[in-house]
């Protein structure tokens, strides 16, 4: 399975960009809960070991939770689609975040990324060169900013696809440290190797 690392956003969160969302026409707006910070890629991975070789270096990796909002609309043109996407603020501390994650994971055995991604969250896709005038879009929502939330665990996803559509699937939430353990009301991850394939 192909499994990625990211942020997810608390419900207050995403109720605020519940009031961007739709207010464009000939876009695809991403659903609340596919809105995620992405931090990193993995893979593929397929083997047991593999697997609990991630889960203990994300079991024992910890931070001190700091604080991060959404801020400032932005058109990311690219060569098959475009995005509608929003920054972080402050940026330093999710980039020395996402740099000590990768480390820790190739410490563990697990490749570098070919490049880190962008801490950004897209919001919409849009075909390139799409009809849409987004000028007046953009410059009635710059000012966006979300109420401030707290990094205090990563999420441990899962690549699906269904209906044509690619969708991210939740495993496993890794808190900052124990005291801020998060009840897991997913399910656990898969017991035997042939789930895994």
């Amino acid at each position: 399975m192909f499994l990625s690392l990211a942020l997810t956003l608390p419900a207050s969160i995403q109720a605020e960009l519940g009031l961007l969302r739709g207010s464009l026409d000939d876009v695809h707006w991403m659903q609340a809960e596919q809105c995620l910070i992405p931090l990193q890629n993995l893979g593929q991975i397929t083997s047991r070991h593999q697997m609990e070789e991630l889960d203990m270096a994300l079991s024992h990796f910890r931070w001190e939770p700091f604080p991060l909002s959404l801020h400032q609309v932005a058109h990311q043109m690219g060569e098959t689609e475009d995005r509608l996407t929003i920054g972080l603020t402050p940026r330093q501390p999710i980039i020395a975040f996402q740099k000590r994650l990768s480390s820790t994971l190739r410490q563990a055995g697990f490749p570098p990324p070919r490049r880190l991604l962008v801490p950004e969250l897209t919001i919409a896709r849009l075909a390139p060169a799409s009809p849409t005038d987004l000028v007046p879009w953009i410059q009635r929502h710059n000012l966006f900013h979300s109420s401030e939330m707290m990094v205090d665990h990563i999420t441990l996803l899962e690549q699906l696809h269904t209906d044509g559509s690619t969708c991210w699937r939740s495993l496993e939430d890794y808190p900052a440290s124990p005291e801020y353990a998060i009840p897991s009301l997913l399910s656990p991850l898969a017991e035997d190797e042939d789930d895994l394939l």
